[in-house]
């Protein structure tokens, strides 16, 4: 029988390989979220908790990748959300959606999520009716939030 060539890594593979050679300066932090898989949750030495800050270009978006690279590995779901979600139904939304993508679906929270959009399009048309169809302000769908969340209807 010939030898089997060694199979041929697709460009995806290689350039996604180069990419994690380059991460520099951040291991501390990988081997930490590695490590911390291996402590039960009971344990009081477990974080639930990782929390990333700091300047533009010191590398917060390749760690938060690697992090996720590595829960994956142990089979953790993982979700992240930016500056684009500018509301606790974004943010929820942004976490279901990425759940829903890797297999586990949060069905329940996407079903109140919906009943949030739908009282919060009802409440604005209220407003825009009471202010003569001229719309609702910014500070009017503001206040529908507020009083939607005070009405226990935004998922929290």
């Amino acid at each position: 029988m010939p030898p089997s060539s060694p199979r041929r890594l697709s460009l995806q593979q290689i350039v996604e390989g180069q990419r994690r050679a380059a991460f520099v300066g951040r291991e501390a932090e990988l081997v930490l979220f590695r490590g911390n898989f291996t402590v039960p949750p009971e344990d009081p030495r477990h974080r639930f908790v990782f929390h990333v800050r700091g300047n533009a270009g010191v590398g917060k978006t390749s760690l938060l990748r690697e992090w996720r690279q590595a829960a994956g590995e142990f089979g953790a779901l993982t979700a992240s959300a930016d500056e684009s979600a500018d509301s606790v139904p974004d943010v929820l939304a942004a976490i279901a959606a990425q759940f829903a993508e890797q297999g586990h679906p949060l069905k329940a929270l996407d079903r109140l999520l919906d009943t949030y959009r739908r009282a919060l399009h009802d409440m604005a048309g209220r407003l825009a009716a009471d202010n003569e169809g001229a719309g609702p302000s910014p500070g009017a769908l503001a206040a529908a939030q507020a009083g939607l969340l005070a009405a226990g209807a935004i998922p929290v």
